[in-house]
């Protein structure tokens, strides 16, 4: 039960990440191990019968017993297993972070800590599911069963409203684009000096909540050609890159207009709410709005 829970509810929360592994031949390559082991014991515990443990002594003696070693074997899978689902989720997670990064200018709202606090829930169950094994104890039992309960209550909520956090990262997360939106039709050659002059005389990078979907189709080049130019020639992501045109700007009327509250230069530079200018302004200058005003008066 734990590793069949464990194979689901890992790939549960994959699937947020990169809906695209949401395929039945994926499920049953996560399934198939468990479902064979089953099948081993099954067949083995018939034959030789199934040994009922009820303490470490009953434990040792019974060791060798071939229906205790298909669950000796089956126990070291489930490490495996925990071990392997984390890795893969955090990978993919990392992959998604790079393509939120690559699409969105203001990726505050878009992470996904709530998927990242479920899976450590989701991890936490599953190793103290493996270790109830050795805990010979109807208190315990019972202690387990209340905190699978509040787990499953807790998973079931955050995951019925996931779509429609869903509807904003999907264009993010799916990186098959249209040919059209390549505007073929055009015969110049594209040039990314030309393209960023383009940007910055036009200052389109100070829209809020500008994505580079929607600054593609503004420059009339694809999606994937205007994210290699940034992550070519510039050095950074989508996201950086903006931020970083956006600070340059917000330092111009920090000094500009010293009368300004930051909440209204960050309005003037596209952010939707100051502490996030704030936030994005000191991890590129390493000191805050105000700081840096007070140290670069005229």
């Amino acid at each position: 039960m734990s590793s069949f829970q464990a194979a689901l509810f890992a790939i549960a929360l994959i699937i947020l990440l990169k809906p695209q592994l949401n395929t039945k031949r994926y499920l049953m390559k996560q399934i198939v191990p468990v479902l064979s082991l089953n099948i081993l014991y099954f067949l083995v515990s018939n034959k030789w019968g199934d040994p009922k443990i009820s303490d470490f002594d009953e434990l040792r003696q019974m060791s060798f017993h071939p229906a205790m070693l298909v669950r000796e074997f089956f126990l070291f899978f489930y490490i495996f297993q925990l071990v392997y689902l984390t890795r893969l989720f955090f990978r993919q997670e990392r992959l998604f972070e790079k393509m939120i990064d690559n699409y969105f200018s203001d990726k505050l709202q878009l992470y996904l800590p709530g998927v990242r606090y479920c899976y450590y829930a989701a991890l936490s169950v599953g190793i103290g599911a493996g270790a109830s094994c050795f805990l010979f104890s109807k208190g315990w039992e019972l202690i387990f069963t209340i905190i699978y309960a509040l787990f499953y209550l807790g998973f079931g909520i955050y995951y019925i409203q996931y779509p429609r956090t869903f509807i904003f990262i999907e264009p993010a997360i799916n990186v098959t684009e249209n040919n059209k939106a390549e505007f073929a039709g055009t015969n110049k050659r594209i040039n990314w000096i030309q393209l960023k002059k383009q940007i910055l005389e036009d200052k389109y990078y100070l829209g809020e909540g500008v994505n580079i979907q929607e600054m593609a189709q503004y420059l009339k080049i694809g999606r994937t050609t205007l994210s290699t130019f940034i992550n070519n020639n510039e050095g950074m992501n989508f996201n950086l890159w903006i931020n970083k045109l956006r600070v340059e700007e917000a330092k111009s009327l920090l000094i500009a207009y010293p009368h300004y509250s930051l909440a209204q230069i960050a309005e003037l530079v596209g952010y939707s709410e100051a502490s996030n200018f704030s936030r994005q302004f000191k991890q590129i200058t390493t000191e805050s709005p105000s700081v840096w005003r007070h140290n670069h008066k005229l």
